[in-house]
């Protein structure tokens, strides 16, 4: 009978033991999957700032430039309309080349990729499908 309980007891020990591994590895591949996760969201946000900079810059520009235009368009259009027309013209010119240049940036910013781990992503999912599969033959 004690054979027997021995036996029990190391088989007992050893599956804690595999088990006690299988989460240490799990931890492990967790920590590295979750570094390599921010270190690719780093990158990808650092080869935008660039465009992030000169997106800036041209909006300060972009004010200066409506400013000065407006006092110039206001000033030609009131040579011809009345002051409310000229109003009116102008809000229509700026708004739709707002427009048109909110049209612009969005379709930039579609073409640009996010700055989200997708390649740390399908190389946990390939890791997590290669530990099943390899849990699975060694089950059967």
């Amino acid at each position: 009978m004690t054979e027997s309980q021995d036996a029990a007891r190391a088989a007992r020990d050893d599956m804690s033991g595999a088990l006690q591994d299988l989460s240490e590895q799990s931890r492990r591949l967790v920590r590295q999957e979750v570094g390599l996760a921010v270190r690719e969201t780093l990158d990808k946000a650092k080869q935008s700032l660039p465009a992030v900079g000169l997106l800036a810059a041209s909006g300060v520009f972009g004010v200066l430039t409506i400013a000065a235009s407006y006092r110039l368009s206001m000033r030609l259009l009131e040579k011809r309309l009345s002051p409310s027309g000229a109003a009116l013209v102008a809000a229509a010119g700026y708004g739709g080349a707002t427009a048109c240049a909110a049209l612009a940036g969005i379709r930039w910013l579609r073409e640009t990729p996010l700055p989200a781990p997708s390649r740390t992503a399908r190389d946990a999912s390939a890791a997590v499908a290669g530990a099943a599969a390899g849990a699975k033959a060694s089950g059967e």
